[in-house]
């Protein structure tokens, strides 16, 4: 799939446009998934804006990846307050500055 396939599926279906980069940087992810070890499952529409748990969905990307990630997808425009409050708190948690729950 290429990024402009990407951004119009996940505008289509979630209704948010996400930044340029973050869709990017997911869908090399995306075709990188096989090859990678140790990694973590991201949402590429993230739980908080309506993304599900389903393969389409899902990548596994490295830790400093998803991080890098997450930071991206604080740049997106339209999310609501309690979205961007989520996804913040995601953020800062990879990050070290919150500590366990």
């Amino acid at each position: 799939m290429t990024d402009v396939e990407l951004s119009n599926y996940l505008k289509s279906n979630y209704n948010i446009k996400f930044p340029v980069a973050y869709i990017h940087f997911v869908n090399n992810f995306i075709k990188l998934d096989k090859n990678l070890k140790n990694t973590q499952t991201h949402h590429i529409c993230p739980r908080c804006c309506g993304g599900k748990d389903e393969p389409f969905n899902l990548a596994k990307i490295t830790f400093n990846h998803h991080r890098k990630l997450h930071q991206l997808i604080l740049k997106t425009e339209g999310l609501n307050e309690e979205q961007r409050k989520k996804l913040k708190f995601a953020y800062k948690k990879m990050k070290g500055e919150l500590s366990k729950i």
